[in-house]
C-alpha cells in the first residue's frame, strides 16, 4: 500500500470513504494552506481537514499551515487541534531567516515535522491571495532547510516537489543532512536526474543510507474530495508505480522491491511512527 505524503482536500469535499476503502492508500496527508487565502484552487479550510482526519483516523493525516507572519505559539494551537505536521508555503521572507527560528524550535519541541514547499510554485495575482506572502519561489530554495537542519536537528524538514529547478541543492540537502527529506510530488520535468541520483550514497552521519532511503512518494492531489482528484491521484500512482518498477527494477538498485517500496510508503511511515 502506498502513503501520499503530499496532499491537499477540496473544499466541501465527497466520496472520501471511496479512498479509503481503495485498498491502493495506507494514508494521505493533508496539507492545509487555507491560511495564504488563495482564490485559484477550491482548498479546503483548516475545520474540514480536521474533520476528515476524525472521520478516518489514522488515514488522512492532517497538516496545519504554518503561518511565520503569526507566532510561534500559534503552533501550541494547530497541535492541540490535532495537527500532526505543518506545511509552511509561501513566507514572506527566506525560510532560513533567523526571525523565523522561534517558529521551528516550537516545531521541534513539539515533535511536529515540516513540510516545505520548494522550487517552482503556481502563478497567483496579487489580488487572489493573502497580504505579505510570497509570489515567486526564491523565498523557498531547497539550500534554505539546510540551515534550518543544522541549527534544529531534531526537526525532521520534508521538501516538497524536490526544489526544482535547484536540484543540486535538493542533492547536497539528502546527501549531508539526516532530518531533511524529499517528496517527489510534480517532479517530472528532468527526470533522468531521479534515475542518476537515487541510487546515490548519503554522508548523513548514518553507517550505510542512499537518496531512495530519504525520497516520499507524494501526488500533491488538487484535490482529494472530487472525482477528478481522485482520478488524477490514482494516475500517478499508477505512473510512479510502473515508473519505479519497470526502469528501476531493470536497471537499478533502487528498483529492487523492498527498495521501492522506501519510497512508496516505508520512509513516510518510519517519520509518521516516530512522532506519533
Amino acid at each position: 500500500m502506498i502513503i501520499d505524503a503530499h496532499a491537499h482536500l477540496c473544499r466541501k469535499p465527497r466520496d472520501l470513504d471511496k479512498i479509503a476503502a481503495s485498498g491502493r492508500l495506507e494514508q494521505v496527508w493533508l496539507m492545509d494552506v487555507s491560511g495564504c487565502e488563495l482564490s485559484t484552487n477550491p482548498f479546503a479550510a483548516e475545520a474540514e481537514i480536521l474533520q476528515a482526519a476524525k472521520d478516518f483516523p489514522g488515514f488522512f493525516i492532517p497538516f496545519g499551515y504554518l503561518d511565520l507572519r503569526l507566532t510561534p505559539d500559534n503552533i501550541d494551537r494547530l497541535k492541540e487541534n490535532g495537527f500532526f505536521g505543518l506545511k509552511a508555503y509561501r513566507p514572506e521572507k527566506p525560510y532560513d531567516t533567523p526571525e523565523y527560528f522561534p517558529f521551528y524550535e516550537r516545531a521541534a519541541a513539539l515533535g511536529m515535522p515540516i513540510l516545505f514547499h520548494t522550487g517552482l510554485l503556481e502563478k497567483c495575482p496579487y489580488e487572489q491571495m493573502g497580504q505579505n506572502l510570497s509570489y515567486g519561489p526564491t523565498n523557498m530554495k531547497p539550500a534554505q532547510l539546510a540551515t534550518i537542519a543544522a541549527a534544529f536537528p531534531d526537526l525532521t524538514l520534508i521538501g516538497g516537489h524536490l526544489g526544482y529547478p535547484w536540484l543540486e541543492e535538493t542533492a547536497q540537502n539528502l546527501y549531508y543532512y539526516p532530518n531533511i527529506y524529499h517528496d517527489l510530488s510534480g517532479y517530472r520535468k528532468d527526470i533522468e536526474w531521479l534515475i542518476k541520483n537515487l541510487d546515490r550514497k548519503c554522508h548523513d552521519g548514518f553507517e550505510k543510507r542512499y537518496f531512495n532511503d530519504k525520497v516520499l512518494f507524494a501526488t500533491d492531489a488538487l484535490c482529494y474530495g472530487n472525482e477528478q482528484g481522485h482520478r488524477d491521484a490514482f494516475k500517478l500512482m499508477d505512473f510512479w508505480e510502473m515508473f519505479l518498477e519497470m526502469i528501476g527494477g531493470n536497471y537499478y538498485r533502487w528498483g529492487e522491491p523492498e527498495e521501492r517500496e522506501k519510497i512508496l510508503s516505508d520512509n513516510a511511515r518510519k517519520i509518521y511512527t516516530q512522532f506519533i
